[in-house]
């Protein structure tokens, strides 16, 4: 017999399942997971429930549901059950069928303005100067010969297979690289009747360089215009965060995101490798971390979390897949930053390592996303080992010279059962947790620079939090060296700055790619920082009201990957807001108007689809 279930939002806001009846009083096991918490259940029991994952006991062939209610009083496509399994009264998986989420109050689409202009410069981000002459050259069959350089051709052959263009051919138009007093990353471009020149400094100028012409060529197709550009980053960081912890991407999904980047002139990878859902990094020291840690399912060490359902899922990345992954986005211009989420968002890694925490406790933490003790000891022996072990091997694995270690959302409670640190507090005159996180934190940071690299983390690390959920911070003592992540909110990079840390701006309401563009039911993502649109991040201005502009660094996105169910949605939600990202990330603040703008990504899109990629309405 095939169960049937089907859920819907009802006018209510309430989470329904509709189960076939003979599901009922059968003892049988309805599991799923959720990205918003049960708050109140009628017609099942919670059995197990560990996050956002549940089990329950069927009551009724009807079950009701309160969730959290999201900010803008409303739920959407990734609201649902994702994930639902049914687990008889032997224990066994039988099948089920689940249909599409429904909405009794649906909310529309959102009708975007239509407004373009022919007048645009086809380049994003927009160069810093650019002359176009209204004279253009001839090009047969977009074939060009690049004279010094052949690496350039290896390392865009991915872009220019797709596009029809060929930097290789032996009778193509003349392109030369020449070496000039420039910034990194700076470059100019010259176009005139007879050849191409590219003036750089480095690797980086002469790769941007030819992203720009690329993508002149793919507009203009069989001529080109005599044109001067001079381009100069605004911000030495200009990334992209990955949340590889909740969902698994294979190297290959993670390099079409990395080619993406580049084309854009984006040259940091963040990559978020643990966290409560997954380890996954192979360490040699701790094989166990990533062969139990780095999967799930059913009766696993770790649930199936957000989606993955009753089968084994996952994966994890070898030092080979990771060496792989840091020369192909190093022939892209990008440097990729690990982070290793620590103290807290450490429940995959207690589950295999459980002497990590002090487990004669009798305090019960919960972090905000309802995951009960998943904070790490730093006082016991074995930890400090853990991570003095754990650290030396990241930082010889990476080459580039940034660690992140996380330090987000700890419980503010998470240490204060533990008996070891307690005794470390009194004998060393530690008045506080916050002190306790400074002095755990400026540990981090000596293991980190006795390897010749520099620590970053989120701004909890610095600060006292912004956001209230019984969440930790700083109590003011955090080594300066840091690089701070601000994520929490558009003013926590005054705080920062003024207290002299270098800051990364990525405050969850303009870059957190896994927020939905707005509140239609048919969209997907959450909301917790704010529903953002294509022209909310166009029209922002990131260096607004702080004061000591030089401790900023660059820009970043991000996307968490809850969301991210099925890897197709990836795609919605990068694009375009990332490309649009990628403009302030260069120039500061994106300074041509809307329409033009929009103008420029409609056709940037098309681009794009070229290379597979499809986009989100705007």
């Amino acid at each position: 017999m095939l169960f049937q279930i089907n859920p819907s939002f009802t006018k209510k806001n309430q989470l329904k399942l509709n189960l076939s009846k003979d599901l009922v009083n059968q003892n049988f096991k309805l599991c799923f997971s959720l990205v918003y918490s049960i708050q109140f259940i009628e017609g099942a029991e919670i059995l197990k429930q560990t996050g956002r994952y549940y089990e329950l006991t069927i009551q009724n062939d009807t079950i009701l549901i309160d969730l959290q209610k999201p900010r803008i009083g409303s739920y959407n496509m990734s609201c649902g059950p994702e994930g639902m399994f049914i687990i008889d009264n032997k224990n066994k998986h039988i099948k089920l069928e689940v249909s599409d989420l429904k909405f009794e109050n649906e909310i529309a689409e959102v009708k975007y303005d239509q407004s373009t202009t022919d007048n645009f410069t086809p380049i994003i981000p927009e160069p810093t100067n650019f002359i176009f002459k209204k004279d253009y050259l001839e090009i047969n069959n977009k074939s060009f010969k690049l004279i010094n350089d052949n690496n350039i051709i290896k390392n865009t052959n991915q872009f220019t297979a797709k596009l029809g263009i060929n930097f290789s051919s032996d009778n193509g138009f003349p392109i030369y690289f020449i070496e000039n007093n420039y910034d990194e990353d700076e470059y100019s471009l010259e176009i005139s009747k007879d050849k191409i020149q590219i003036l750089h400094k480095n690797y980086g100028g002469k790769i941007y360089g030819i992203f720009t012409l690329i993508q002149l060529i793919d507009f203009y197709k069989n001529k080109l215009p005599i044109c001067e550009i001079y381009d100069k980053p605004k911000y030495s960081w200009r990334g992209m965060h990955l949340d590889c912890a909740r969902q698994f991407y294979t190297t290959k999904e993670i390099k079409r995101i990395l080619d993406y980047m580049a084309l854009f002139k984006m040259n940091r990878f963040h990559w978020h490798l643990t966290d409560n859902e997954a380890w996954r990094i192979e360490l040699k020291n701790y094989p166990n971390l990533t062969r139990f840690g780095s999967y799930r399912g059913y009766n696993m060490a770790v649930p199936p979390f957000y989606g993955s359902g009753y089968e084994k899922y996952g994966g994890y990345y070898s030092h080979k897949d990771i060496k792989n992954l840091i020369s192909y986005a190093k022939n892209l211009n990008i440097e990729v930053m690990p982070e290793i989420d620590l103290p807290a968002h450490s429940w995959a890694l207690l589950q295999v390592m459980p002497e990590l925490r002090d487990e004669e406790t009798n305090i019960i933490s919960e972090d905000v996303g309802s995951y009960k003790n998943n904070t790490i000891d730093p006082s016991l022996e074995q930890t400090k080992n853990f991570l003095k072990s754990m650290l030396n091997e990241i930082c010889e694995i990476f080459s580039f010279d940034l660690i992140h270690v996380g330090l987000d959302e700890r419980p503010d409670n998470s240490w204060e059962g533990s008996k070891s640190i307690k005794e470390f507090m009194n004998k060393n005159n530690i008045k506080s947790q916050a002190e306790y996180q400074d002095y755990y934190m400026n540990y981090l940071i000596d293991i980190i620079k006795s390897k010749n690299k520099r620590t970053a983390a989120w701004n909890e690390a610095a600060i006292t939090p912004h956001i209230d959920h019984g969440v930790g911070g700083s109590a003011g003592n955090l080594d300066k060296s840091c690089l701070i992540f601000s994520w929490e909110h558009s003013d926590v990079a005054r705080e920062t700055t003024s207290k002299s840390f270098d800051t990364i701006l990525c405050p969850g309401q303009k870059t957190y790619f896994d927020m939905a563009y707005n509140n239609s039911t048919n969209e997907r993502g959450i909301c917790w920082a704010a529903t953002i649109e294509v022209k909310d991040i166009f029209d922002w201005d990131p260096a607004h009201n702080i004061e000591n502009k030089s401790y900023i660094k660059g820009i970043q996105g991000q996307l968490w990957s809850e969301t991210i169910t099925e890897k197709k949605f990836i795609d919605k939600m990068i694009n375009p807001r990332l490309a649009t990202l990628s403009e302030i990330a260069w120039r500061g603040k994106i300074s041509r108007n809307w329409i033009h703008f929009r103008s420029t990504l409609l056709n940037t899109v098309k681009f794009l689809e070229k290379l597979g990629w499809s986009h989100h309405k705007f």
